[in-house]
Formats: C-alpha cells, sequence, structure tokens
C-alpha cells in the first residue's frame, strides 16, 4: 500500500507539514509505504491549457505533458493507492502551491464527456487537509465551505469519496509581539495551540492509519 501525501504551505515546519507529518507516520505505522512531498521545494507552473492531456489519439492522453518539478509528483499520485493534498487557506483559498498541483492533477483526468467516466484510477481513496486562522463555525462567512465542497466534490468524481480533515483557529507566528495582529485573541491562540493542537495531530495520525487499513 503506498500512500502520498502533498504539502502545498511554503513552510515545511509549520501547522499543515506538522499535521501531515503525523498522518504519514501513521500510515507507516499500519505498514504502508507512506511519503510526504513539500510543493515548496519544486519548481513547476499549474495548467498551460494546452489540451493535449484530451486528445484521444495524442500520446498523453489522461497525463500533463508538461515536464517539470511536479512530474514526478503527479506519477507518484497516479501510482500510489492514497492520495493526500494538504493545505492552508490564503485569501479563502487554497495556497497557489497546491492550486497549480490541483490544476495540473484534475484536468489531465478530467473529460468533457457525459458518456464516460474521468481517466483518473479509480477507487483511491483520497482526504483533503485544510488548515487555517478563522474558527471552524466562521468558515461560511469566508466563503470556504464553498471552496472545501468543490475540492472535495471534484476529488471524489476522480478517485474515490474523499476524507475531510479541518484544523482551525491556527497559531500563525511563533511571536506575536512581532507583528500587528490586534484582530486576534492571541493569549486564547497560544493556549488553543497548546491545548487542542496536539490533539489535532493525534487525529491525523489516526487518519493516516484509517486510510491504508480500509
Amino acid at each position: 500500500m503506498k500512500l502520498l501525501a502533498i504539502n502545498g504551505s511554503p513552510r515545511k515546519n509549520a501547522n499543515t507539514a506538522s499535521l501531515l507529518e503525523k498522518l504519514v507516520a501513521g500510515a507507516a505505522s499500519a505498514g504502508a509505504q507512506a511519503e510526504l512531498v513539500h510543493l515548496r521545494s519544486l519548481k513547476y507552473s499549474g495548467c498551460v491549457s494546452c489540451f493535449q492531456c484530451k486528445e484521444p489519439e495524442g500520446k498523453s492522453y489522461g497525463r500533463c505533458v508538461l515536464k517539470d518539478g511536479l512530474t514526478p509528483v503527479l506519477q507518484k499520485a497516479h501510482e500510489a493507492e492514497v492520495l493526500v493534498l494538504g493545505s492552508p487557506f490564503y485569501f479563502s483559498i487554497e495556497s497557489s502551491f497546491m492550486r497549480a498541483c490541483m490544476e495540473r492533477l484534475w484536468f489531465q483526468y478530467y473529460l468533457y464527456s457525459a458518456k464516460k467516466p474521468p481517466l483518473s484510477p479509480r477507487k483511491k481513496a483520497c482526504a483533503l487537509l485544510y488548515t487555517m486562522n478563522v474558527r471552524e463555525e466562521d468558515i461560511p462567512l469566508y466563503g470556504k465551505d464553498k471552496v472545501i465542497a468543490v475540492a472535495r466534490r471534484v476529488m471524489e468524481r476522480l478517485f474515490a469519496p474523499c476524507e475531510l480533515f479541518l484544523c482551525c483557529d491556527t497559531k500563525q507566528f511563533k511571536d506575536y509581539s512581532k507583528y500587528e495582529t490586534d484582530i486576534w485573541d492571541v493569549p486564547a491562540k497560544l493556549r488553543r495551540h497548546e491545548e487542542v493542537f496536539p490533539k489535532e495531530l493525534e487525529r491525523a495520525f489516526a487518519l493516516g492509519v484509517s486510510l491504508v487499513s480500509a
């Protein structure tokens, strides 16, 4: 069993990465070959709308023709039995790193056809993991619920039922005193990070186990 987790955060040791690391550790503990890829380390672009993945007689039908730093990641995602995409929310949408990855990952498989299924490997267990500053009850106020719903719907159309992991009201800075952050209740943020985030890490570990054990 192969699990691939993709980190769309520009930071390799903050909230999103820490949760994905625990998820990967959970999968590994259950006997899976689990890998975490950091998109920040790669040089790549989003979809360039060349449509070569849509040509039935072409050499790249169903696969992205671009060759760059994301190409081996897309191949690993194609081969993995379990795929996890993780990203923070920036201005109520995934990071630019993750959006570019999603474009390339999704569009290569998607068909403009009501008669044929997508070209993706079906029955691939998958999950979306999101981190954000806002409280979970405030997600609809920023329209994040719609973004999440679209991403989940695409993942389920291409692969299989998609698990959703939300980590909200996160700690953003190591030292809040260095920045202008008067909209936050900083003591409450820090207290929540100490008390709740360890439980979120445990939940991520359990999700990793569950995804490869289904």
